[in-house]
């Protein structure tokens, strides 16, 4: 590797080791990393590059979606959903806990796992709260629930929707594959939670309770059925986009606009300033400093390593890329490690055009990898992080690294384990 490839991967270890210490916020770290790189010459030409190297289709999706998600979530669409489990289930703790979290991994498949967490870990930590029960095994099996329900589609993830920017997959084709092994991961999950806080699961709930319950927030029956409408045509848009010819960050970017030009017209400046825009920026840094690992050649020389490890079998390739790509999303934030594997899996085909003529059992290792992962550790992925965090101000404690590690590293196990007999039974 020449002096520039270097210089490009010291500085793409520096902002990971950043992100990993937690000392330094995310999206500062990661821009001035970015910038760092278009300052020095990295780029012969910065405009094109970022033009090139910048998923565009992945931040204007996210934008889109986030836009959406904030004005549905005024229409109290979201709330009604919780109180519909909550009547449905809310007389036994372990239906609740199953109804919840099945309805969570559903949601996350269409709406994308931040979103999803943004609005169910609130609700889950007030229906604990109504019910007076430990919230601790719930608000774990809705984060979890969700980062495995994301994994199940093309927009359900941030990997995900960085993976199908890259490849040709329609939504039936990626969703086809991942559905299975997400409904198998979830039931893995749900039933290490439920071993692992079995006391807390031994208590019966107080059914008269239930009738004190109100959802008082989708007063609007208006908004609320056209929200309901709205979001049943954006999900069948993101299953067809592909046979329709249209991005899937044009649906989001629709979603976000029609809804709220038709629920919220006069509050457009206060919505978009709920927009998580320190992530799209964070993301947008990465595909950067990925940029300058692509431009200097080191993507290259890494993918001759990996080549070199997996020799000439598309399986063994796969698993490792599955491995390496879990263990270190689980430390290192899974939407920079999905944006350092994305350009160096694409790299092979030039190693082996005839080996490596197909790759798409190596984007579903790629995809299981990252999002399985993203579950393992605070830091592992975005969701978790934000999901921490409002736990943190709605209940006034905070989750250690220790703690969360030892429920979501060991499921994380289990699910690899999974993963792999899944791999080589189904994919190849």
């Amino acid at each position: 590797m020449g002096l520039s490839a270097i210089i490009s991967l010291i500085v793409f270890v520096i902002v990971v080791i950043g992100i990993l210490s937690q000392k330094i916020d995310k999206t500062l770290i990661s821009m001035l990393g970015a910038v760092f790189l278009l300052i020095i010459g990295t780029f012969s030409h910065p405009m094109l590059a970022i033009r090139n190297y910048v998923d565009f289709n992945t931040l204007l999706f996210l934008v889109g979606i986030m836009l959406f998600v904030d004005v549905l979530k005024n229409t109290g669409l979201f709330e009604s959903f919780a109180a519909l489990i909550l009547k449905l289930f809310g007389s036994n703790i372990y239906a609740l806990f199953w109804g919840l979290t099945i309805f969570v991994a559903i949601i996350a498949g269409y709406i994308e796992v931040i979103a999803t967490i943004l609005i169910f870990i609130p609700i889950t930590l007030s229906i604990t709260e109504f019910l007076n029960v430990n919230h601790m095994p719930f608000t774990l099996g809705v984060i979890f629930a969700s980062q495995i329900g994301g994994m199940a589609t093309m927009m359900g993830q941030p990997p995900n929707i960085m993976i199908s920017s890259a490849t040709m997959f329609s939504f039936s084709e990626f969703s086809g594959v991942m559905y299975p092994i997400a409904i198998i991961s979830l039931v893995i999950s749900n039933l290490l939670i439920l071993l692992f806080f079995k006391s807390d699961f031994s208590i019966k709930l107080d059914r008269s309770k239930l009738k004190n319950f109100s959802n008082d927030s989708s007063k609007d029956k208006k908004k609320l059925s056209v929200a309901i409408i709205l979001f049943i045509i954006v999900v069948i848009a993101f299953i067809f986009h592909h046979e329709l010819n249209i991005e899937s960050s044009t649906v989001a970017l629709a979603a976000g606009f029609v809804s709220l030009l038709l629920i919220s017209p006069k509050e457009v400046e206060e919505i978009l300033s709920k927009i998580e825009w320190d992530i799209i920026l964070f993301i947008f840094a990465l595909f950067v400093i990925v940029g300058a690992l692509i431009e200097t050649g080191a993507i290259s020389y890494m993918a001759q390593l990996l080549f070199n490890v997996s020799g000439e079998s598309l399986i063994l390739l796969s698993i490792t890329v599955l491995l390496i790509s879990a263990f270190t999303s689980a430390f290192m934030n899974n939407i920079a490690i999905t944006a350092a594997f994305i350009p160096l899996v694409s790299y092979l085909p030039t190693l082996n055009p005839l080996v490596f003529s197909n790759l798409n059992p190596v984007w579903y290792a790629l995809s299981l990898g990252t999002c399985l992962g993203g579950i393992a550790t605070p830091i592992a992925s975005l969701p978790n992080m934000i999901a921490l965090n409002l736990m943190f101000k709605s209940t006034g404690k905070k989750i250690s690294f220790t703690e969360l590690f030892k429920y979501g590293f060991l499921i994380l196990i289990v699910n690899i384990i999974v993963s792999i007999v899944y791999l080589r039974v189904v994919v190849f």
